[in-house]
């Protein structure tokens, strides 16, 4: 398959950490000043013709210049590969829900479908992912709920992604640090870890400002369970 010289690929919560990892390695020193702009909604690209950077926040910028891909493609151009290797598996859907999702697509998913998809439904669990991939915040989940067997099972981590990007990432906001006598610096209390070095933590956990004594303690049950609560005390000022 011939890919694209100049190609994008919108951000989302779901490609984010994949398309990051590629990005963090191709950026420039002088493009990382922008590392905390790199959000879903950004557009990826194959190379920013200014700053180095490898993505857009404004969308309208530059795009003609560009062809959208899909996830699979991304994979492929950059020898990228998913954090949880499946194989490709061939199935089959009706021919009327191949013409609803033809009738619904735009053209760069028209393309898409007549390239993934027979005509008599034939395709793979591949092609479905990377249509999903391509489609509207409309249709993600009704392509996900037509065909749930594609898909791997729901991480088991939560995602604070969008703490962890906000100016003020902490999960006891700045005001309410401030009313209760806390630092009002920009130690934090409470933030999401942001950590590109581990994976396993990032934007998945906690950490605790060190200006503070944390102490674990059990108070009591809740129906019947032992309750575990953290509790900050003050530091001395010795």
């Amino acid at each position: 398959m011939q890919h694209p010289e100049k190609w994008y690929i919108p951000v989302t919560k779901e490609n984010y950490e994949e398309l990051n990892r590629w990005r963090l390695r191709k950026r420039t020193l002088e493009a990382s000043k922008w590392d905390d702009k790199f959000v879903p909604g950004a557009i990826l690209v194959s190379e920013h013709p200014c700053d180095g950077s490898y993505f857009f926040n404004n969308t309208n910028m530059f795009l003609k210049r560009y062809q959208e891909i899909t996830l699979e493609q991304f994979r492929q151009i950059t020898n990228s590969t998913q954090p949880q290797t499946t194989m490709s598996k061939s199935i089959q859907i009706s021919r009327e829900l191949l013409n609803e999702y033809y009738e619904a697509a735009t053209s760069p998913q028209k393309a898409y479908l007549s390239e993934h998809f027979k005509l008599d439904g034939r395709t793979t669990d591949e092609a479905i992912r990377g249509l999903h991939d391509m489609a509207c915040a409309t249709w993600k989940p009704r392509i996900k709920k037509n065909h749930p067997d594609c898909f791997p099972e729901d991480s088991k981590y939560f995602d604070f992604f969008e703490f962890a990007n906000q100016d003020d990432s902490r999960v006891v906001s700045r005001d309410v640090c401030e009313s209760l006598g806390l630092n009002k610096g920009h130690d934090g209390f409470i933030q999401v870890r942001n950590n590109f070095d581990n994976l396993e933590t990032h934007h998945r956990s906690f950490y605790l400002s060190s200006h503070y004594n944390w102490e674990l303690v059990q108070d009591g049950t809740e129906e019947g369970r032992p309750v575990m609560v953290l509790i900050p005390t003050k530091k001395s000022s010795k």
